[in-house]
């Protein structure tokens, strides 16, 4: 009986309750946003290839798409664009799914990285309240998925490289799955390529290098030979549609840099975060640089790779294509940087507490001993 009203076991209920409660106050969010929503352009030219049988499907993408086939959901909307038409519930119930999927992948993560209640609050809070996840999750669009299949690629990296004992089958799933995040989408390979580099940089001491690469040599293997190849085809070969019919201002909605540099950084910070009222967790950002606990090194290091970097690649890339810079080109960033400043908040309310209470300590013994 001890056991079961042990703090810790306490403790664990109310994390499982505070992601329950905020993830459905986010999905509340999300379906009030679908009911005030009309289908627009984008959704209605993604379901305008959806008319014909599937082979025919097949046949209009690279018509439609930029990056020929890196579009599959498409294929994910397809059987309910058949059952439901137009009507915009039902086709919005894989993206609803995908969504309470991201919650739970979420949750799965911080159970990774977390010791504190706080950084769950910060995480699911940063998430629950994010604009622009919250218009684009019901969404016929690829936007609406890709949060979750970038939570998924971190979560199934950090099972391949830091499990030991995973069984074949377990492998074969992780390297369907990864194949499945390379053509979902042309930030596909990016989502992957980077998580995988994150969990090498931050493996655990005792797994040595050699050791990693010989118990995932076969998946690694699957990406080069199929998922790699695939993705090149479609990004750099025969396109159907011409650049010059994309090209825009590219600093339109998010100011250029060179010329409004705090402009800039306001239109990153706050699409990541999303919300006026959380812009105060915006401090967590200096916490690995200024204390001198033992994740800041790791957290340094996921800022750059798993946020910083990403958007560099995406501004680049929109840079030489002549295309908008837009806050949904990085949706898949913000799940991260949610978790970022859950962690980091974490990692402060436990270097804070550990301080006061040894300064409580020595106050009381100040000889180290009682």
């Amino acid at each position: 009986m001890a056991v079961i009203f042990s703090n810790k076991n306490w403790e664990k209920y109310i994390i499982f309750l505070i992601a329950i409660g905020f993830s459905l106050c986010a999905l509340i969010l999300r379906l009030d946003k679908l009911a005030q929503h009309n289908l627009w352009n984008d959704e209605l030219f993604q379901l305008s290839t959806m008319h014909g049988n599937f082979s025919e499907l097949i046949k209009e993408l690279p018509h439609s798409e930029l990056n020929s086939y890196l579009n599959w959901d498409t294929f994910l909307v397809y059987p309910f664009f058949k059952a439901f038409s137009y009507n915009k519930w039902g086709l919005a119930i894989p993206h609803i799914i995908a969504t309470i999927l991201g919650f739970y992948l979420l949750y799965l993560i911080c159970r990774l990285y977390f010791k504190t209640i706080w950084g769950y609050v910060i995480s699911f809070g940063v998430v629950c309240f994010n604009a622009s996840l919250i218009n684009y999750a019901t969404e016929i669009r690829p936007y609406a998925v890709l949060p979750t299949l970038a939570l998924a690629s971190l979560y199934l990296s950090e099972t391949l490289i830091n499990k030991i004992d995973l069984s074949p089958v377990r492998k074969l799933f992780i390297a369907a799955f990864f194949l499945l995040i390379i053509g979902f989408h042309t930030y596909g390979a990016f989502i992957l390529f980077l998580s995988l580099v994150f969990v090498l940089v931050n493996k655990p001491r005792a797994r040595a290098f050699g050791s990693i690469f010989k118990s995932i040599s076969k998946i690694l293997l699957i990406i080069f030979l199929i998922g790699l190849p695939f993705w090149l085809f479609c990004v750099f070969g025969p396109f159907h549609l011409s650049l010059e019919q994309t090209r825009k201002n590219v600093f339109e909605f998010i100011p250029n840099p060179r010329h409004n540099i705090v402009g800039f950084l306001k239109g990153i910070l706050g699409n990541l975060i999303g919300c006026k009222k959380l812009y105060f967790l915006l401090v967590a950002l200096i916490f690995p640089f200024v204390l001198p606990y033992k994740e800041k090194l790791r957290q340094i290091s996921f800022l750059v790779i798993m946020i910083f970097f990403p958007i560099l690649l995406i501004l680049t890339s929109d840079l030489i294509s002549g295309y908008w810079f837009l806050q949904r080109q990085f949706i898949w960033v913000m799940p991260f940087f949610a978790f970022f400043l859950g962690w980091s908040g974490d990692s402060f309310v436990t270097y804070i507490s550990g301080r006061l209470s040894f300064s409580w300590y020595r106050k009381v013994y100040p000889c180290g001993h009682k």
